[in-house]
């Protein structure tokens, strides 16, 4: 396995490093050459400082470096962050501070050659004997939008950051209150957020353009099989939606780009913060991402992430079915997938696409929305559209959209910002429909955004805010327990050891060896793991492939 990165560096610092680093001396006297750029930058634009209660926060900077043609990314991370690497000693010098590599993110494998492209995926329902309305997923027994609309909650006044690949403003399914003007594209650094549709076939050219409009979309005509559907298409018709571009295609996306989309939620510009984010993208486990999704959180948006997609492979299903990040991440509310016939999105037909799910504690804070088979408009015509809408990329939209109803109705009520976003989350988790069905898979249930309006629910999480019972979830963070158990390792102490552990979690999230995925699920904290077990476990991990040279010598030389 090839790990591919941008070349570029994410390195954590102290404010007082940064502005040092900053200065024209360091950059023109001491790294001649050497590319250094705040990596959250929409922060920094709109003059905001975000700050944990008595704490400062530490800065972001993007570092280029001389390209090191066929060098794993993490081995680069490593002896910058060592000073051996060419002119990086000034960085080594500042001391504590943690680089990751930009990578790449894996992916899941397109789907197998004769898997159909269009029309209905006979793998799942429903099926032309359904008699179902193209919108299926919009009405009364499902995410029941059309209830919610009829009390007047459409999204009014609520901004939605959308992290995709773009958008094809020429659809008749564009959101009414699209704001082009405010969005940015970090993929390729510049202000041009329409959807160019590439990628190929399997890497879902057009995905922003399909997401969007499950999202906000527009009122459209639909007719599928004698079935006509005539209405908005989007579950939060009326919200304004500031377009964010992440990347190429859904498996096309880099560490950086994310990161730096999650932070221009907070402040797009010179322009209205953000309140809730729809993001179908994940990958690798990423300190830089957990920053992100920190910074959101103390700000008060909301980011609502798909859980990921898989393929079932029989034998290798274990170890490819587990949440991506963001979306593991625990102030992340986790976007699972859930079928016509209200199963979890979850198959045993070999090679078919599935979602993604767990372990337990991401499933807690987890709720299921509609797919496949849901209407996906279609990037390049005016109102090209068809039946094949799939993934969790199709359900994260429908939670973030019914999240801005309810934040059009109560949000208001909620002066601090982070228990604004975090009242938005309860209250969804906690009317989801059918709890306790299947919560391995799906989580807390599935999406009603009629139930989540509900005024008790919302006048019950006010009062828990007056009386001081509402508590803030705890900053995220990139952390594998286990591992250091397996190894015998201590907390890291340092920037360095912190990138030790990064590497390794990122590791165990792309691993196709079910044996390593069922000992850490079967005993987290490691505590019952046999001394046959843990040897077993240590020569499998080091065996993995992607890992780094210099991880791997430091496991070595731990066992």
């Amino acid at each position: 396995m090839v790990v591919h990165g941008s070349g570029k560096l994410l390195a954590r610092i102290g404010q007082q490093h940064f502005n040092y680093m900053q200065s024209a001396g360091f950059r023109a006297g001491l790294l001649p050459g050497f590319q250094i750029k705040p990596l959250f930058r929409a922060r920094q634009v709109a003059g905001q400082t975000l700050a944990r209660a008595g704490q400062p926060r530490p800065d972001w900077i993007v570092v280029s470096p001389s390209p090191q043609p066929g060098k794993h990314p993490w081995d680069i991370a490593y002896e910058h962050a060592r000073g051996v690497a060419p002119r990086s000693q000034a960085i080594a010098a500042l001391g504590g501070v943690y680089l990751e590599p930009d990578l790449l993110q894996p992916g899941p494998p397109g789907p197998p050659p004769g898997l159909a492209a269009q029309g209905l995926n006979p793998n799942y329902p429903p099926g032309a004997a359904d008699g179902f309305v193209p919108a299926w997923h919009l009405g009364a027994g499902f995410a029941n939008f059309l209830a919610a609309w009829a009390a007047g909650a459409k999204g009014q006044g609520v901004r939605i950051a959308h992290l995709d690949t773009g958008c094809w403003p020429q659809h008749v399914s564009t959101p009414k209150n699209l704001r082009l003007e405010q969005g940015y594209n970090f993929y390729e650094d510049n202000s041009n957020v329409v959807d160019p549709g590439l990628g190929g076939l399997f890497n879902n050219p057009g995905h922003g353009t399909a997401t969007l409009a499950l999202l906000a979309g527009n009122t459209v005509n639909l007719t599928f099989d004698g079935q006509n559907y005539t209405g908005p298409i989007g579950g939060a018709p009326e919200a304004e939606i500031v377009p964010v571009r992440i990347g190429a295609s859904v498996i096309h996306l880099y560490t950086e780009a994310l990161a730096q989309g999650l932070d221009y939620a907070c402040a797009p510009g010179e322009f209205a913060p953000c309140q809730v984010v729809s993001l179908s993208h994940g990958g690798l486990p990423s300190s830089a991402w957990a920053e992100a999704v920190n910074r959101c959180y103390e700000a008060g948006v909301l980011v609502v992430a798909a859980a990921g997609d898989s393929y079932y492979a029989v034998v290798t299903d274990l170890a490819t079915h587990f949440t991506v990040y963001p979306a593991a991440f625990n102030r992340v509310l986790t976007a699972t997938g859930v079928t016509y016939h209200q199963d979890p999105y979850k198959t045993t037909v070999p090679l078919a696409m599935q979602g993604c799910w767990g372990p337990a504690t991401v499933m807690a804070k987890a709720v299921g929305a509609f797919t496949p088979n849901v209407p996906w408009m279609t990037r390049g015509t005016v109102d090209g559209w068809d039946m094949n809408g799939a993934g969790t990329s199709a359900s994260t939209p429908q939670i973030a959209a019914a999240c801005a109803l309810w934040l059009g109705l109560y949000g208001a009520r909620f002066s601090v910002p982070w228990q604004r976003a975090a009242a938005c989350r309860e209250a969804l988790l906690n009317t989801a429909a059918r709890p306790g069905a299947s919560p391995d898979e799906i989580g807390r249930g599935s999406l009603d955004a009629s139930a989540l309006l509900g005024p008790a629910m919302a006048a019950k999480l006010e009062a828990m805010v007056t009386n001081g019972q509402f508590q803030e979830t705890p900053p995220d963070e990139v952390s594998f327990p286990f591992w250091r158990v397996m190894f015998g390792f201590g907390p890291p102490q340092s920037g360095l050891e912190q990138m030790y552990e990064t590497e390794a979690a990122q590791i165990l999230a792309r691993s196709t060896n079910g044996f390593l995925i069922a000992t850490v699920q079967k005993d987290p904290a490691g505590t019952t793991i046999s001394p046959a077990e843990r040897k077993q476990w240590q020569e499998a991990f080091i065996a993995e492939p992607g890992r780094s040279n210099a991880l791997r010598a430091k496991l070595q030389a731990a066992t």
